[in-house]
């Protein structure tokens, strides 16, 4: 991650999927949010000056605590969020922490959702939300990419 990135949200398994995204010197820049006690261990032994927020992303009460966290860290920069594509479920909390921390995304040159998700026959239903909110996220500054991968990262 490039200096200058400002501060980064990823949940636990996109950190697992995609380890290269963040080193330890970009750490104090970083949120980890997510339920898994495997994954947000390893993260808080990876990455000891980031900021872990125990979220289930299911839970409405879960994803205002996380916004409330995002908040006080000034915003966010960057959003990078992964999920099995295979369920329906996490296809959906996906969808509602987006809407959720939108508000708190900074309009700025690298205001950016990266989304990496499993293949799976929920991912239509992703791919149709990105559809719809990515014009007009582009217009306030925020890019949008949607990366589908040939395998699924593992269920949260």
């Amino acid at each position: 991650m490039p200096d200058g990135c400002g501060v980064v949200l990823l949940n636990d398994l996109a950190l697992q999927a995609l380890p290269e995204l963040v080193s330890a010197s970009d750490a104090a820049h970083v949120i980890v949010a997510g339920r898994s006690l495997v994954r947000m261990t390893l993260a808080d032994l990876a990455l000891p000056e980031a900021q872990m927020v125990w979220t289930d992303f299911r839970q409405s009460a879960s994803l205002c605590a996380l916004h409330t966290a995002v908040q006080r860290a000034g915003g966010l920069d960057r959003m990078i969020l992964a999920a099995d594509g295979a369920s329906g479920e996490e296809m959906f909390a996906l969808m509602c922490a987006i809407l959720t921390l939108l508000p708190a995304m900074r309009r700025t040159d690298t205001a950016s959702v990266h989304l990496i998700i499993g293949a799976g026959e929920a991912v239509p239903s992703l791919e149709q939300f990105v559809a719809r909110m990515a014009p007009k996220l582009r217009t306030e500054g925020i890019a949008v990419t949607l990366q589908i991968l040939t395998r699924r990262p593992e269920p949260a």
